[in-house]
């Protein structure tokens, strides 16, 4: 059984305009995830969920856009660390609705703790798609802090505020 642990989370969104032609979709300046140390990327599509909680705009679907995606992570030293990973590969929620409403997940992508350049970072697709209305892909970004920093908001509690 794999199991992922969540520490932090961040919800992270990257625009495809309508009618965009661009092959490249950068990812957008992240402040919370500046110096974080990533553990994992789940990616969404319109079939887990109907739209964006930021900006209600549709998330990219699987068919049309998600399998034709591929993410690059840079890190602060400007090294492609993750390389034109297929995006579907963090699409790891399954289910059957014909059997089931309860989801699955099926084996999560783990990272070691590497600090992403996320301004530099983008997901490229093979072709143009100029989708006919903004489209959004979806990311959860698992994360912790720096150790110290960890160590210090562990130590909080309801008598010992920070």
């Amino acid at each position: 059984m794999n199991t992922q642990k969540i520490i932090r989370h961040e919800w992270v969104e990257v625009i495809v305009p309508a009618g965009s032609t661009l092959t490249r979709f950068l990812f957008p300046d992240l402040p919370n995830l500046r110096n974080v140390l990533l553990l994992g990327i789940k990616a969404y599509d319109t079939d887990m969920l109907n739209a964006s909680i930021n900006n209600q705009l549709p998330l990219v679907s699987h068919t049309t856009l998600l399998q034709k995606s591929f993410i690059t992570l840079v890190n602060y030293g400007g090294k492609e660390f993750l390389k034109q990973a297929p995006a579907l590969m963090f699409n790891t929620t399954s289910f059957d609705l014909n059997t089931s409403t309860n989801l699955f997940e099926t084996y999560p992508k783990d990272f070691v703790g590497q600090r992403v350049n996320w301004p530099k970072s983008y997901i490229q697709v093979t072709t143009a798609i100029a989708p006919a209305v903004d489209q959004t892909y979806a990311f959860s970004i698992y994360y912790s802090m720096p150790l110290a920093q960890e160590k210090q908001e562990d130590s909080y509690s309801f008598a010992n505020k920070g």
